[in-house]
């Protein structure tokens, strides 16, 4: 018996995407992105209020830890021109300086200007300027609360500083003292 050769045409494996499967996934790639966007916006406006009060907390923690260091007194103030204490609040940034022996102000740190969305609001009327004393004490406890305006009204973080010196953000609705 002959042997009959059978010929088994293969198809090619085809790889690849469709021009339609891939309009397909990117319009639905682009329905996905215009719900989250506004989510990641929020987070986005949290973030910077979480780094804003962060950042004050943290200038408030340095003033102590160098008039301590220093054995002097050590001013943190509003400036809104990074070269003196002054301006319209401390939004437009702020200035740490200490005394020095010639009855001049050494400048530590300068920070720049906030967000222009961002507000610290008197609550209820943080002082221009917080000093420290050579042992640490601000004289007074005082209270920041920081919000931002793309943010509801109930989203805002409150910095405490104590009459003891120490310096916290306050767990949201908690406030200062809890």
């Amino acid at each position: 018996m002959p042997h009959l050769a059978c010929r088994i045409r293969r198809v090619p494996n085809v790889r690849g995407f469709s021009l339609l499967e891939l309009l397909i996934v990117l319009v639905i790639f682009a329905i996905l992105a215009s719900m989250a966007l506004p989510s990641f916006q929020r987070l986005q406006y949290r973030q910077q209020l979480v780094s804003a009060s962060n950042e004050l907390v943290a200038a408030l923690r340095l003033a102590r830890g160098e008039a301590i260091m220093r054995e002097a007194d050590v001013t943190l103030c509003a400036s809104a021109d990074g070269a003196s204490c002054g301006g319209k609040g401390w939004t437009q940034g702020w200035l740490l300086q200490a005394a020095s022996d010639d009855d001049k102000k050494d400048t530590i740190v300068v920070h720049q200007a906030l967000s222009p969305r961002l507000d610290i609001a008197d609550n209820p009327s943080p002082p221009a300027s917080v000093s420290f004393d050579e042992l640490g004490y601000p004289g007074g406890g005082t209270e920041w609360r920081l919000s931002h305006a793309a943010l509801p009204d109930g989203t805002s973080r409150q910095v405490c500083l104590e009459v003891t010196g120490r310096a916290y953000v306050a767990e949201p609705g908690a406030g200062c003292g809890s």
